[in-house]
This record gives C-alpha cells, structure tokens and sequence, in this order.
C-alpha cells in the first residue's frame, strides 16, 4: 500500500535555497525545511504586538510578495504560489522590546574613558 502525501509540495526558488546557504550556513534539505516551519509558524505584520517590526514587515511586504519573520530571518513569500523567494537576517532591533527616552543633550565622546 503506498503512502499517500496529504500535503501539496510547494517548490521554493533556487535563489532562495543559495541565500540560505550563503546567509544562514544551511544545506539545501535543512534550508527546505526551515523554510517550510517559516511558511507554517512564522509571523506576518498584522500578528506582531510591535509597531516598529510590524512596519518592518509591511515595508518589506508588497501586491506580490509577503514577508515572515521566523528564527531570525525574515523570509519573502509569492503571495499566490507560496513559494519562498528569498531570505534576509532580520534586524538586532527586531522582536526585542523597544522603550525610547527623552533624557536631553547626552554626550557619548570618548574623553572620558580610558
């Protein structure tokens, strides 16, 4: 009795498998599968709590393409076929707790220190 796969194969770009061996240290199998965690549990813009990742995520997102970010990078998706166009290393900033203060004139020269 042969095995029947439930799920359609969603073919990624070979552009997408070079970037994660070049950015991420990834082989083509472990890229496939790390991106299709991504294509499962990542993030779009709407479901971050933060403003500034959710207007990263919408500047990196177009009509065709749409941005998730997973496990520290973010990967850009073909709205209509799913397929993985290519991935990036998301920002230090992202997903980390953003607090601003204004505190004045700070001065942040070296003399002082030694």
């Amino acid at each position: 009795m042969e095995k029947q796969n439930t799920e359609e194969y969603i073919y990624n770009s070979c552009h997408s498998y070079f970037r994660a061996k070049q950015r991420a240290g990834l082989n083509r199998k472990r890229a496939e599968r790390m991106i299709n965690l991504a294509r499962k549990r990542g993030i779009e813009s709407n479901e971050c709590s933060w403003s500034l990742d959710k207007k990263f995520l919408d500047r990196k997102s177009d009509v065709y393409t749409r941005a998730v970010a997973y496990n520290g990078f973010c990967f850009i998706f073909d709205r209509n076929s799913y397929e993985c166009v290519t991935l990036f290393p998301l920002p230090k900033y992202f997903g980390k707790k953003k607090t601003f203060y204004k505190t004045g004139n700070l001065d942040y020269s070296l003399k002082d220190a030694v």
